[in-house]
């Protein structure tokens, strides 16, 4: 191979090479849990929000929480996303703006009325973080499930441990 093949072929084999690693990028890993809780839907759910709301991670702290309360099945669900995911997040109210005028109150829970299993969750952006439903089974307990990336369904899920009573 003469000097000047060798020096037309050196970009495009990059190219490629570049191109090929790209394409076997880090997928997020999922992961589901589920249990029992002793404890009150609604309450459980503004404790985990407290909770992660006072994390020391940036990356916990700075989520964003659409947190829907369903009365007529006994549940509430939160639903958390990454700052700028959740709609109304501008840059005047934005986590990543240092000058923003953030509020840093517990986000109001939203009453909805319940669609069947079938459609839970549908309506939840598909960029969530995780999605956490607790559900009342009786007087005394709920049953939770979460779905979400791995980092942050963990930590929300060791919060809610935290926060059950029993």
């Amino acid at each position: 191979m003469n000097k000047i093949t060798i020096i037309v072929l050196a970009p495009f084999t990059a190219a490629i090479l570049l191109s090929a690693c790209v394409g076997t990028g880090l997928k997020e890993t999922r992961e589901t849990y589920g249990a029992k809780f002793t404890g009150e839907h609604s309450a459980l759910a503004r404790c985990v929000v407290d909770k992660l709301q006072s994390d020391s991670r940036w990356l916990i702290r700075a989520l964003q929480y659409d947190i829907r309360r369903y009365p007529r099945i006994e549940a509430t669900e939160i639903r958390a996303y990454a700052p700028g995911i959740l709609p109304g997040i501008y840059p005047r109210n934005s986590p990543d703006n240092p000058d923003a005028v953030i509020s840093y109150a517990s986000p109001p829970h939203k009453v909805h009325v319940y669609k069947s299993d079938a459609q839970a969750g549908h309506g939840a952006d598909p960029n969530y973080s995780f999605l956490l439903m607790l559900k009342r089974t009786d007087p005394e307990t709920v049953v939770a499930t979460l779905n979400g990336k791995r980092h942050e369904s963990g930590v929300a899920w060791e919060k809610l441990k935290a926060c059950s009573p029993g």
